[in-house]
């Protein structure tokens, strides 16, 4: 190899290095610049849902949290929400691996007597058309109220909404075709069973850890 081959070598791999670097450098830049905006959005998507399911609270929720043991093994993530001094609900946050498509999350208000207040799926991989639909909230649209504002409130589900203020059986909610009492939907029953199960762990584990939550935040009864 002669030698100016040898230098246009060392000179093609300086500059491919200093691309490699700018490229580095630019998307350094790019990512500090966004991530703080990201992480806002994030905050605000997630203060809003805890708006729609818990009720008015003053404090900041999210100064403390405690994790409390579900049945399965699961850690399940609460924060009280609290109006003056006193607490007016909990927020509890399960992660359920078992989706149809993965990783179903789950974000409950809960009543202080520990039982389900609203229930909201904030991540899912479902299905689309089938699984997806039981985890939505969206107000439908038709012909005759097309015109007519969106009514305020958490939208309904039944499949969310069959929950709410009720005591979980000692081993949990499962579906009717499982020979529980819980609403399913077909072509989507492993939906169906994930949501059933998310809402029991969330309900069991604060029966199981009302010393934990009252050594925190006090109020479960």
């Amino acid at each position: 190899m002669k030698i100016r081959d040898n230098e246009n070598l060392v000179v093609l791999g300086i500059f491919l290095a200093l691309v490699s670097l700018l490229s580095a450098l630019v998307l350094a830049v790019v990512s500090n610049l966004t991530s703080q905006p990201i992480n806002d959005a994030k905050k605000a998507r997630e203060a809003a849902a805890l708006r729609q399911i818990l009720p008015e609270f003053d404090n900041d929720i999210n100064a403390k949290a405690v994790y409390l043991k579900s049945p399965a093994g699961w850690r399940i993530q609460v924060r009280a929400a609290r109006k003056g001094k006193k607490i007016v609900g909990y927020a509890a946050l399960a992660v359920n691996p078992s989706g149809y498509a993965g990783t179903v999350k789950m974000l409950a208000g809960v009543n202080p007597d520990g039982t389900i207040r609203a229930i909201l799926v904030t991540e899912q991989h479902e299905t689309p058309g089938l699984g997806a639909e039981l985890c939505k909230r969206q107000f439908s649209k038709t012909i005759f109220n097309l015109t007519e504002p969106v009514p305020a409130g958490l939208p309904p589900n039944k499949y969310l909404d069959q929950f709410n203020g009720k005591k979980a059986p000692a081993k949990g909610w499962t579906i009717t075709k499982d020979g529980g009492t819980a609403l399913y939907a077909t072509g989507a029953t492993v939906t169906s069973r994930a949501i059933a199960k998310s809402a029991s762990e969330i309900v069991l584990a604060f029966r199981r850890g009302r010393k934990t939550v009252n050594r925190a935040f006090g109020g479960v009864k």
